[in-house]
C-alpha cells in the first residue's frame, strides 16, 4: 500500500532524467489555476512550468505504458497549482481516495489532542472506548493510542479481498477488536480495521460523527465542499451494488451500521481539495493566517515513527515517509493511486488519482512502483533542490 521506490523502472527513469531528453504528449491539458513564478526556462535552477511537467509525465508514460487508469494529476508549489491534468475526467469529479481517509483521520484525531479531547497518545482502548471495556481482553484494553497510529497495535493486517472482513459483520468495531489474536504490539502490520478503530475513538471524543467535526475543524475552513454528503449505505446489499451507489455520488463519507465513520476508506475528494490538505501540512498546519492543524503534530505525524524494510520508508500516524529525488517526502496513499505527496524541501504537492472498481480484481489503478516513479522522476526531479 506504501510507496516504493525501487526497481527497473526507477532505474530506467533515472537514466533518462540524467539524459535530460524531452517528448511531448497527447494527453488531455488545462490550464492550471493558479501558476507559480518561475526563473526562466534557460536557467538551471528554474522551477519548471505546466508544458515543462506535461511533456515529461507524456514522457514517462511513453516508457512504461500503463497509465491507462490515471485520471488526475495536480502539481502545485508555493506559488499555487502549477499543471492540473485530467483524463477522462475533470476537476469537479469526485474520487473515492481510498487510504487517504487514513490521513485525514489522524489529522482530526491531532486537532482533538490539541483541544483536549483525547488523553494523550498514552492513552489506552480501554478509556477511549468505554463502553467497549468489559469485552476487551487485557491486550486490546491497553493498547495506546499511540500504537493504534502506527499501525503497531497488534491487530491483524487489513489485505483481504475484496473487502476487510469485518465489513461482514453487524458490528464492525466489535468484529475488529474480536479479530485481535496473539500478534505482537509493536510490530507494524498495515491494518484497515486499526484506523476504523481509530474513527471510533475520535466520534467518542468529540461526541459527533467524524464528519460533522471534520467540517469545522477542516474541510470548510480548507474550502472543501462537502454538502450534500452520501453517508448511508445498504451494507447488505452486493458489492456491486454498494460500489454503484458510492460512485454515484460527488462528496461522500459513508458510516458504519453503528454510525462510524469509516475510517480506512469511503472518502469521496476532489483532486484540488487532496491539494489544499497536501498545502496545508506543507504549511506546517497553517490555511489563510489560521493554525488550523497543530504544527507539532503535522512534525509528529509525517515523521518515521516505524522504520520499514525499504530502504529509507517508514510510517508515522497513518502517514507514510520516503524519498523522492534524495529529498524527504512525506505522502497519504490510497489504493490504486490516489495519493498526496508532499516534498517540503523542494516546496511541492503532487496529487494523483486513478480509476479503480472495487467489485473488479482486475480494474487495480496504477501499480504503486509506477505511480513512485512517476512523481519521483516527472515532476519531483524536474524541481530544483532548494
Amino acid at each position: 500500500m506504501g510507496p516504493h521506490r525501487s526497481g527497473p523502472v526507477a532505474l530506467v527513469l533515472a537514466l533518462l532524467v540524467a539524459a535530460g531528453g524531452a517528448c511531448s504528449g497527447d494527453d488531455d491539458r488545462t490550464s492550471p489555476t493558479s501558476v507559480g513564478s518561475t526563473s526562466g526556462a534557460s536557467e538551471p535552477t528554474a522551477r519548471p512550468d505546466a508544458d515543462q511537467l506535461e511533456d515529461s509525465i507524456a514522457e514517462y508514460a511513453d516508457l512504461v505504458g500503463s497509465m491507462d487508469s490515471i485520471r488526475a494529476v495536480v502539481v502545485a508549489d508555493g506559488g499555487g497549482v502549477v499543471l492540473e491534468q485530467y483524463r477522462s475526467s475533470g476537476p469537479g469529479t469526485y474520487w473515492d481516495v481510498q487510504s487517504v481517509t487514513k490521513s485525514v483521520v489522524s489529522t482530526l484525531i491531532g486537532i482533538a489532542l490539541e483541544e483536549g479531547l483525547i488523553d494523550g497518545l498514552d492513552a489506552r482502548l480501554a478509556s477511549l472506548l468505554p463502553a467497549r471495556a468489559d469485552s476487551m481482553t487485557q491486550a486490546e484494553a491497553t493498547t495506546t493510542l499511540r500504537e493504534l497510529l502506527t499501525m503497531t497495535a497488534g491487530l491483524p493486517p487489513g489485505d483481504e479481498w475484496p473487502g476487510p472482513a469485518f465489513t461482514q459483520r453487524p458490528d464492525w468495531v466489535g468484529a475488529i477488536l474480536a479479530s485481535r489474536g496473539d500478534d505482537p504490539v509493536g510490530s507494524f502490520s498495515y491494518s484497515n480495521g486499526t484506523t476504523h478503530l481509530l474513527a471510533a475513538i475520535l466520534q467518542e471524543a468529540v461526541g459527533t460523527t467524524v464528519l460533522d467535526y471534520a467540517r469545522s475543524r477542516l474541510f470548510d475552513p480548507l474550502g472543501i465542499d462537502t454538502r450534500p454528503a452520501l453517508q448511508e449505505l445498504d451494507w447488505r446489499a452486493p458489492l456491486g451494488e454498494i460500489t454503484a451507489t458510492l460512485e454515484a455520488a460527488d462528496f461522500a463519507w459513508p458510516l458504519d451500521p453503528q454510525g462510524v465513520s469509516t475510517g480506512w476508506w469511503g472518502l469521496r475528494l476532489r483532486p484540488l481539495d487532496m491539494v489544499r490538505l497536501g498545502q496545508l501540512f506543507l504549511a506546517g498546519g497553517r490555511w489563510e493566517g489560521r493554525q488550523l492543524v497543530p504544527e507539532d503534530w503535522v512534525e509528529a505525524a509525517t515523521s518515521s515513527q516505524v522504520e520499514l524494510e525499504d530502504d529509507g520508508e517508514g510510517y508515522g500516524y497513518q502517514w507514510w515517509t520516503t524519498t523522492a529525488d534524495g529529498a524527504e517526502a512525506f505522502l497519504a496513499v490510497g489504493w490504486g493511486g490516489q495519493m498526496i505527496e508532499v516534498v517540503p524541501d523542494r516546496d511541492l504537492v503532487v496529487v494523483t488519482t486513478t480509476e479503480v472498481a472495487l467489485d473488479d480484481p482486475a480494474s487495480r489503478g496504477v501499480d504503486s512502483e509506477v505511480l513512485a516513479s512517476l512523481v519521483e522522476y516527472a515532476v519531483v526531479a524536474q524541481y530544483p533542490d532548494d
